[in-house]
């Protein structure tokens, strides 16, 4: 028998709140420090050069960790999902205003001053706690926040112009589901390029999901404490069906063709 993971307990509280969006990661190294980055980036440094031509970043929202991979893994294609659809409205105003930015200190004066255009009243509450949590008096019934923008989101940060460019060219699909979800097992099956970042999901939940042939797929989840940043490479399994277990390790088994 599988056992639960972690704190599956309160999985469900990440359901549709608008007060459980993370403004700003707690994901890594609890100082802050950004160390976990150095594994993630070795990594990619140490795969074929054609491996990197072609990748699709799939990142699950949460705190927005996800920001830094995409100038490291220069995708060109990304998809970003989560289980909270108020954690998607968030990264939708994050892009926006990136993208309209033209650098970072501009970037965090209208953060902090909410100066940009928002539709509707979901994105009005989310420009309201982004103002908040930069005046350090975001309340807890509110929203999260962790870590300032700046730790949050260092390399992105140390290369604005390219995530900025990355997150106005490449083709964007929004996905408002879990990864443990069945039509997200049914959409990822079949994907290959794929490098995945999945944050601490499998903190809340365990599950399965499946690869045809993973021929250049690529996994990262980072557990603290405890755990260091683990990045599983699937290429080796390619050629065929595996199974990845998302768990505490990750696990991978093939399975019969």
């Amino acid at each position: 028998m599988t056992a639960k993971a972690p704190r599956a307990f309160n999985r469900e509280i990440y359901h549709n709140d608008p007060k459980n969006v993370y403004y700003g990661t707690d994901d890594g190294y609890q100082d802050g420090s950004f160390t976990e980055f150095a594994v993630i980036k070795a990594h990619y440094d140490g795969v074929d050069p054609q491996r990197r031509e072609d990748i699709h970043l799939v990142s699950v929202v949460g705190g927005l960790y996800g920001l830094n991979l995409i100038p490291l893994w220069r995708p060109t294609r990304l998809t970003f999902f989560d289980v909270n659809p108020p954690a998607l409205t968030y990264f939708q105003i994050i892009r926006r205003v990136w993208t309209t930015s033209p650098d970072v200190t501009s970037f965090l004066a209208r953060l902090t001053n909410g100066d940009y255009e928002v539709n509707g009243e979901m994105e009005e509450f989310i420009r309201e706690n982004i103002r908040l949590k930069q005046r350090g008096c975001l309340p807890q019934e509110r929203g999260s926040t962790s870590r300032s923008y700046e730790k949050s989101w260092q390399y992105a940060f140390e290369h604005f112009d390219l995530t900025k460019r990355i997150l106005s060219e490449a083709p964007l699909e929004i996905r408002s589901e879990g990864m443990e979800s069945g039509d997200f097992g049914k959409w990822i099956r079949s994907q290959n390029n794929i490098w995945i970042y999945s944050s601490n999901i499998t903190e809340f939940h365990y599950f399965d999901l499946e690869f045809s042939n993973p021929s250049n797929v690529v996994i990262v989840q980072i557990i603290y404490p405890g755990f260091s940043p683990e990045v599983l490479d699937l290429a080796t399994l390619g050629g065929g069906p595996v199974k990845v277990k998302f768990e505490i390790p990750l696990r991978v088994e093939r399975m019969d063709k």
